[in-house]
């Protein structure tokens, strides 16, 4: 019964094309990999973008871990869908979105007023354990 409602939810979901899957995944990748390059330090003359950063709380910060890394994974659930198994493709959407969050939080430590930090890690892997309970419910 959830699993009917929750695909009512998303009206033809399974209906996009392979091509247009990968494209709104690597796109959402893109702004994760922005929105993680942009210093933590507002300097003279900087976007309102370094801004925003800089002045996020740590604790949304923290949820944003959570909840954009489940989204990524269930995005990447959602490419794999066309061309994997279920379990297969739960198992490669998890590992890309772990290791994606590895690599950005590694080059953060090169990003001045950013930190990379394993218990960010750590988040980003809990996010994608959500995000495959969320595909396994809705997916």
């Amino acid at each position: 019964m959830l699993r009917k409602s929750a695909l009512s939810v998303l009206p033809h979901m399974t209906s996009v094309s392979l091509t247009a899957r990968i494209v709104i995944t690597v796109c959402f990748m893109l702004l994760l990999i922005a929105a993680s390059v942009i210093p933590g330090r507002v300097q003279p003359g900087d976007s309102v973008f370094v801004w925003l950063v800089a002045k996020t709380p740590t604790l949304l910060q923290k949820t944003m871990h959570v909840f954009l890394y489940g989204v990524l994974t269930l995005l990447w659930k959602w490419v794999l869908d066309a061309t994997y198994a279920k379990s297969y493709g739960l198992l490669i959407a998890f590992t890309v979105a772990v290791c994606f969050g590895t690599t950005l939080e590694w080059y953060q430590t090169k990003v001045p007023g950013r930190f990379g930090t394993i218990f960010d890690v750590a988040l980003n892997a809990a996010g994608a354990a959500l995000g495959l309970l969320a595909a396994i419910l809705f997916l």
